[in-house]
Protein backbone atom coordinates (compact mmCIF):
# COMPACT_ATOMS: atom_id res chain seq x y z
CA UNK A 1 0.00 0.00 0.00
CA UNK A 2 0.92 3.35 -0.62
CA UNK A 3 1.65 5.43 2.37
CA UNK A 4 2.21 8.64 0.47
CA UNK A 5 -1.40 9.11 -0.22
CA UNK A 6 -2.97 11.57 2.14
CA UNK A 7 -6.69 11.70 1.95
CA UNK A 8 -6.99 14.72 4.18
CA UNK A 9 -6.39 17.93 2.46
CA UNK A 10 -4.01 20.36 3.88
CA UNK A 11 -5.02 23.92 3.82
CA UNK A 12 -2.32 25.97 2.52
CA UNK A 13 -2.12 29.71 2.22
CA UNK A 14 -2.74 29.80 -1.47
CA UNK A 15 -5.99 27.95 -1.16
CA UNK A 16 -7.05 30.21 1.68
CA UNK A 17 -6.36 33.28 -0.47
CA UNK A 18 -8.37 31.83 -3.33
CA UNK A 19 -11.28 31.05 -1.03
CA UNK A 20 -11.11 34.53 0.49
CA UNK A 21 -11.02 36.27 -2.93
CA UNK A 22 -13.92 34.08 -4.12
CA UNK A 23 -15.97 35.08 -1.08
CA UNK A 24 -15.17 38.79 -1.73
CA UNK A 25 -16.19 38.47 -5.42
CA UNK A 26 -19.38 36.67 -4.39
CA UNK A 27 -20.13 39.45 -1.88
CA UNK A 28 -19.47 42.16 -4.49
CA UNK A 29 -21.69 40.33 -7.00
CA UNK A 30 -24.49 40.07 -4.42
CA UNK A 31 -24.17 43.79 -3.58
CA UNK A 32 -24.33 44.72 -7.29
CA UNK A 33 -27.31 42.42 -7.77
CA UNK A 34 -29.14 44.03 -4.85
CA UNK A 35 -28.15 47.54 -6.12
CA UNK A 36 -29.43 46.81 -9.63
CA UNK A 37 -32.67 45.44 -8.14
CA UNK A 38 -33.15 48.57 -5.99
CA UNK A 39 -32.41 50.89 -8.94
CA UNK A 40 -34.85 48.95 -11.14
CA UNK A 41 -37.61 49.13 -8.52
CA UNK A 42 -37.04 52.88 -7.98
CA UNK A 43 -37.12 53.55 -11.74
CA UNK A 44 -40.35 51.53 -12.02
CA UNK A 45 -41.92 53.54 -9.22
CA UNK A 46 -40.81 56.83 -10.82
CA UNK A 47 -42.23 55.81 -14.21
CA UNK A 48 -45.56 54.82 -12.71
CA UNK A 49 -45.87 58.16 -10.84
CA UNK A 50 -44.94 60.09 -14.00
CA UNK A 51 -47.55 58.15 -15.98
CA UNK A 52 -50.19 58.93 -13.38
CA UNK A 53 -49.25 62.63 -13.55
CA UNK A 54 -49.16 62.58 -17.35
CA UNK A 55 -52.76 61.33 -17.46
CA UNK A 56 -53.90 64.38 -15.50
CA UNK A 57 -51.73 66.60 -17.71
CA UNK A 58 -53.30 65.06 -20.83
CA UNK A 59 -56.77 65.74 -19.41
CA UNK A 60 -55.81 69.36 -18.72
CA UNK A 61 -54.36 69.64 -22.22
CA UNK A 62 -57.60 68.36 -23.75
CA UNK A 63 -59.62 70.86 -21.66
CA UNK A 64 -57.38 73.74 -22.72
CA UNK A 65 -57.64 72.72 -26.38
CA UNK A 66 -61.45 72.69 -26.12
CA UNK A 67 -61.43 76.16 -24.57
CA UNK A 68 -59.01 77.40 -27.24
CA UNK A 69 -61.21 76.08 -30.04
CA UNK A 70 -64.06 78.24 -28.73
CA UNK A 71 -61.80 81.29 -28.84
CA UNK A 72 -60.48 80.29 -32.25
CA UNK A 73 -63.97 80.71 -33.74
CA UNK A 74 -64.17 84.18 -32.23
CA UNK A 75 -60.70 84.98 -33.50
CA UNK A 76 -61.65 83.96 -37.04
CA UNK A 77 -64.78 86.13 -36.87
CA UNK A 78 -62.76 89.08 -35.58
CA UNK A 79 -60.17 88.60 -38.32
CA UNK A 80 -62.86 88.57 -41.01
CA UNK A 81 -64.53 91.63 -39.52
CA UNK A 82 -61.22 93.47 -39.28
CA UNK A 83 -60.41 92.58 -42.89
CA UNK A 84 -63.79 93.89 -44.06
CA UNK A 85 -63.33 97.15 -42.14
CA UNK A 86 -59.88 97.63 -43.72
CA UNK A 87 -61.29 97.01 -47.20
CA UNK A 88 -64.15 99.47 -46.60
CA UNK A 89 -61.62 102.03 -45.38
CA UNK A 90 -59.54 101.56 -48.54
CA UNK A 91 -62.68 101.98 -50.66
CA UNK A 92 -63.65 105.15 -48.83
CA UNK A 93 -60.17 106.58 -49.31
CA UNK A 94 -60.26 106.03 -53.08
CA UNK A 95 -63.84 107.21 -53.41
CA UNK A 96 -64.55 110.83 -54.25
CA UNK A 97 -66.01 113.00 -51.53
CA UNK A 98 -69.29 113.90 -53.26
CA UNK A 99 -70.68 116.02 -50.40
CA UNK A 100 -67.54 118.18 -50.47
CA UNK A 101 -67.74 118.51 -54.27
CA UNK A 102 -71.43 119.41 -54.25
CA UNK A 103 -71.02 121.87 -51.37
CA UNK A 104 -68.05 123.51 -53.12
CA UNK A 105 -70.06 123.95 -56.31
CA UNK A 106 -73.28 125.05 -54.62
CA UNK A 107 -71.45 127.82 -52.79
CA UNK A 108 -70.58 129.33 -56.19
CA UNK A 109 -74.25 129.42 -57.31
CA UNK A 110 -75.67 132.96 -57.06
CA UNK A 111 -78.84 133.42 -55.03
CA UNK A 112 -80.90 134.54 -58.05
CA UNK A 113 -80.14 131.33 -59.98
CA UNK A 114 -82.47 128.43 -59.26
CA UNK A 115 -81.07 124.98 -60.01
CA UNK A 116 -83.32 122.56 -61.84
CA UNK A 117 -80.89 119.60 -61.82
CA UNK A 118 -77.54 118.73 -60.32
CA UNK A 119 -75.91 115.46 -61.39
CA UNK A 120 -72.58 114.12 -60.12
CA UNK A 121 -70.79 110.95 -61.14
CA UNK A 122 -67.18 109.80 -60.82
CA UNK A 123 -65.86 111.93 -63.64
CA UNK A 124 -68.25 114.81 -64.31
CA UNK A 125 -70.86 117.22 -62.99
CA UNK A 126 -73.86 118.48 -64.94
CA UNK A 127 -75.70 121.52 -63.59
CA UNK A 128 -78.80 123.05 -65.08
CA UNK A 129 -80.56 126.11 -63.77
CA UNK A 130 -82.64 129.11 -64.70
CA UNK A 131 -82.65 132.80 -63.94
CA UNK A 132 -84.43 135.94 -65.09
CA UNK A 133 -81.14 137.83 -65.32
CA UNK A 134 -78.19 137.28 -67.64
CA UNK A 135 -76.05 139.01 -65.04
CA UNK A 136 -76.72 136.16 -62.58
CA UNK A 137 -75.86 133.57 -65.22
CA UNK A 138 -72.69 135.51 -66.07
CA UNK A 139 -71.70 135.55 -62.41
CA UNK A 140 -72.32 131.77 -62.19
CA UNK A 141 -70.24 131.07 -65.29
CA UNK A 142 -67.49 133.39 -63.97
CA UNK A 143 -67.39 131.56 -60.62
CA UNK A 144 -67.15 128.14 -62.31
CA UNK A 145 -64.50 129.43 -64.75
CA UNK A 146 -62.36 130.63 -61.82
CA UNK A 147 -62.70 127.22 -60.21
CA UNK A 148 -61.68 125.47 -63.44
CA UNK A 149 -58.68 127.82 -63.89
CA UNK A 150 -57.46 127.08 -60.34
CA UNK A 151 -58.34 123.37 -60.70
CA UNK A 152 -60.11 123.76 -57.36
CA UNK A 153 -62.82 121.13 -57.77
CA UNK A 154 -63.40 120.99 -61.51
CA UNK A 155 -60.80 120.62 -64.23
CA UNK A 156 -62.75 121.96 -67.18
CA UNK A 157 -66.01 123.74 -67.88
CA UNK A 158 -68.30 123.35 -70.90
CA UNK A 159 -71.35 125.48 -71.61
CA UNK A 160 -73.79 122.98 -73.10
CA UNK A 161 -76.65 125.38 -73.69
CA UNK A 162 -77.97 128.81 -72.88
CA UNK A 163 -81.56 129.31 -73.97
CA UNK A 164 -84.15 132.06 -73.50
CA UNK A 165 -87.56 130.70 -72.58
CA UNK A 166 -90.00 133.21 -74.03
CA UNK A 167 -93.03 131.88 -72.15
CA UNK A 168 -91.83 132.96 -68.68
CA UNK A 169 -88.96 135.20 -69.81
CA UNK A 170 -86.18 133.17 -68.10
CA UNK A 171 -82.78 132.04 -69.25
CA UNK A 172 -82.03 128.31 -68.97
CA UNK A 173 -78.38 127.26 -68.66
CA UNK A 174 -76.80 123.80 -68.77
CA UNK A 175 -73.09 123.43 -67.94
CA UNK A 176 -70.93 120.36 -67.56
CA UNK A 177 -67.50 120.01 -66.05
CA UNK A 178 -64.89 117.31 -65.58
CA UNK A 179 -63.80 116.43 -62.06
Amino acid sequence: MNTDINLLSHTDEETLRKNKSTKIFNLIAAVFLIGVCLISVSIFIMISTVNAESKSIRKEQADVLKKMSKFQDRQVKLFILSNRVENIDKLLQTRRDFPKISNGLLVKVPSDLSLSSFEINDSSVIISGESKSLLTISEFIGNLTDMARRKEIIKSLTLNSLVLDDSDNTYVIIVSSQL
